[in-house]
């Protein structure tokens, strides 16, 4: 008997009814299958009761292209070196919650605040002068009050100095032409013009900048839009405080908590992402956070001993693990379970891991520890005669005695010296050694003159009135991050000591060099780290030679 083509073909009853029901499933739980988006989202919000502190949870339908997306000062540099390192260390976070983002349809706005004018002749930039301005009314009230401390994330040691240097938004964050790079009344008045009736409220400084700035919480809340803060993306100014477990991750989670009893909701904005089948989850892109956290252009320097913390606020179920020695951690590392106690230079590594896989970047740490302080010189550099001779082209490099290399008092870190060595890298001075010369011994860093000369020597803003005047009156806003020097000496032409990589405001570094029997000639170079600058200006300081007893 012949079988027809048909027949072949015919499936069971029961077969259809489960592939029915399967193909219901992964409905229910892909509603966002590849190459679709979602016309509605249905956020979960989350507050608290101003007296009890319990959570209360709600939900919000919103249409994502009635959505923007306000990016607070993610600024390229900071005067502490551990947020500056934090605000780096998210953006390949933020860049895969904001592709997501931009699929849906929402506006992304960046809104780094004075170096907005850095981007001038960029689309994101100059697609602003297409929408016409409007003044942002003030329709409500939204105040705050925060409970946590400012200071220096880096905790007790040695502290950050104060200055910025800022000229831009942070280099790993991924601007799209069709973003918008705003400050001012901008935001809203693109707002306005595109029909937007919510702003995901996301940065830096929640407590400050993110909270005050003229894109940020109150002026925006206080205009009569719809606010909310994204509480997995976000990082408020805080401190470091070792002996009591508090690091800027708690003083975060405490400047979300604010917000959220003043009335502001908030949201996760990955679970949210999550729920649309919009957010990938095969490759890490979230930080291990180190506190504090020097990285290699600008490591932590510290004296005796430093406590670091480890710490993962992303993934709460993650055990992280991690190294000493600059290699890659693996479940076979030391496994972190308290505070890190490091007494010499030390390259730390960290990632972490659940059942068996990484689920984190791997972050870097690194950890300088100063020497001795050097004691004064029996005999300084301006009793002793040099022996570099410069060709006459060379001679605007020339280093300057008992100066900086501009003519200006020797300063490091707010300090004033009388003796010492100005120069600007790449440079070098040799002096001849005399048998009687037991060590030579200085301090070194950067010219401290370049953190007062903003607006005076280059007619750019000050750095921003009314805050700490520890480092000048200009606290070289948009050059503290221009200068990165070492300095190396070299004894017979082989090399006796060097810094670390130095920036302003650090150091100063230590010098305390034994001189070897016989030695002919010390040389004193200084070195730019990649980075051709006529401001990397150097100074030694208090620099000669200890005589032998």
């Amino acid at each position: 008997m012949t079988r027809s083509r048909s027949s072949s073909f015919r499936v069971p009853f029961c077969l259809v009814g489960f592939l029915v029901l399967v193909a219901g499933f992964i409905a229910a739980v892909a509603p966002c299958a590849a190459g679709t988006v979602p016309s509605e989202l249905t956020l979960t919000l989350r507050t608290q009761d101003a007296k009890t502190h319990e959570p209360i949870i709600t939900s919000a339908k919103i249409d994502p292209k009635k959505v923007g997306i306000v990016i607070v000062d993610p600024w390229n540099y900071h005067w502490c070196m551990t947020l500056a390192a934090r605000v780096a260390s998210v953006a390949p976070l933020y860049n895969q919650a904001f592709e997501s983002a931009r699929q849906m349809g929402m506006q992304i706005f960046w809104a780094p605040s004075e170096p907005t004018s850095m981007y001038a002749g960029t689309p994101a930039r100059e697609r602003v002068a297409t929408i016409p301005l409007v003044e942002v009314p003030k329709v409500r009230e939204f105040s705050c009050k925060f409970t946590g401390n400012w200071s220096c994330e880096c905790g007790p040691g040695i502290a950050c100095n104060f200055h910025f240097g800022l000229d831009g938004i942070a280099p790993g964050y991924e601007i799209k032409d069709e973003d918008w790079i705003v400050t001012g009344s901008e935001a809203y008045s693109i707002c306005k013009a595109k029909g937007l009736t919510h702003l995901l409220m996301v940065g830096f400084a929640t407590n400050a900048c993110l909270y005050a700035r003229p894109s940020g919480i109150v002026p925006m809340m206080s205009a009569g839009m719809n606010c909310i803060l994204v509480r997995d993306m976000t990082d408020a100014v805080s401190e470091y405080r070792p002996a009591d477990n508090y690091t800027p991750d708690e003083g975060t989670a405490q400047a979300v908590a604010d917000l959220e009893r003043a009335g502001l909701p908030s949201i996760s904005l990955v679970d949210e992402l999550r729920k649309v089948g919009l957010w990938q989850e095969e490759r890490p892109v979230h930080p291990v956070n180190i506190t504090p956290w020097g990285i290699e252009d600008r490591p932590y320097l510290f004296d005796g001993s430093v406590n670091v913390s480890l710490t993962d606020p992303w993934e709460d179920d993650a055990e992280i693990f991690y190294t000493l020695d600059g290699t890659e951690p693996t479940l076979e590392s030391m496994r972190y379970a308290k505070q890190i106690i490091l007494e010499k230079t030390t390259h730390i590594r960290a990632a972490a891991f659940r059942d068996g896989r990484r689920v984190s970047l791997i972050s870097d740490g690194h950890f300088v520890r100063l020497g001795a302080m050097p004691p004064q010189p029996d005999v300084y550099l301006d009793q002793v005669q040099a022996v570099t001779e410069y060709p006459c082209w060379y001679a605007s490099w020339h280093p300057v005695t008992n100066k900086s290399f501009e003519n200006k008092a020797l300063l490091l870190r707010g300090k004033h010296y009388k003796k010492g060595l100005g120069m600007r890298a790449p440079s070098n001075m040799r002096y001849p050694l005399k048998g009687e010369y037991d060590r030579f011994v200085c301090l070194a860093g950067i010219d401290g003159n370049l953190l007062r000369a903003g607006k005076d020597r280059y007619g750019v803003f000050p750095g921003g009135q009314g805050r700490s005047s520890r480092g000048g009156a200009g606290r070289g806003s948009l050059l503290a991050q221009q200068p990165s020097v070492q300095f190396r000496i070299f004894i017979d032409g082989k090399q006796a000591a060097e810094s670390a990589k130095l920036k302003i405001g650090q150091g100063p570094w230590r010098f305390d060099v034994k001189i070897p029997e016989g030695a002919r000639q010390i040389n004193l170079t200084v070195v730019d780290n990649g980075r051709r600058s006529v401001l990397n200006l150097a100074n030694w300081v208090d620099a000669g030679f200890v005589l032998k007893k």
